[in-house]
């Protein structure tokens, strides 16, 4: 009696091996039949490089183009009479010189030591498209040390007074 259980055990284990190495070969197989193999590491580098780059999500940005710091939008924006918003920084070691605009009229509430309160005004309704240009900001270093600047509570109103919340985000120079 103690002999047919040993076999029936043994068999058993043999049942679940191939059972396994058979799922496995199939989902290789199925994997390569969906997944065009050939491109499956450049597939898998090409994402493990871009997870470093920041998606901008958000409605509003601040980038670092050519040793200058932008406000750029990253939306669609229509019949704009004004726009508002606060950068927070530290002000021990950021100056904001000048914040320069093309397209704006601009006023700069300096609030407190840690925000400046910027709204951009137009005499004319204004659209944004996606990429411009906002603001541009110079900006001095007393140390050169790595740094943030956050736009924080940007807002916009349309050419009929609705006042409407923006999305934003920072930079790390």
């Amino acid at each position: 009696m103690q002999d047919i259980l040993k076999k029936y055990r043994k068999n058993k284990i043999t049942t679940n091996i191939n059972i396994i190495l058979a799922s496995l070969v199939l989902a290789i197989w199925i994997n390569y039949i969906l997944i065009d193999w050939t491109n499956i590491w450049q597939n898998l580098k090409t994402s493990v490089l871009n997870s470093k780059i920041q998606n901008n999500k958000s409605d509003l940005s601040i980038k670092k183009i050519d040793n200058s710091i932008y406000i750029i939008s990253n939306k669609k924006i229509e019949k704009l009479d004004s726009l508002s918003f606060w950068l927070s920084y530290n002000p021990d070691n950021i100056s904001i010189i000048n914040i320069k605009s093309d397209l704006w009229d601009i006023i700069n509430l300096s609030n407190t030591s840690w925000f400046n309160s910027i709204i951009l005004s137009t005499t004319k309704a204004n659209n944004i498209k996606i990429w411009d240009k906002i603001a541009k900001l110079d900006i001095s270093k007393n140390i050169e040390k790595v740094e943030n600047i956050n736009i924080l509570n940007a807002n916009f109103k349309d050419i009929n007074w609705g006042q409407f919340l923006l999305s934003t985000s920072w930079i790390t120079f």
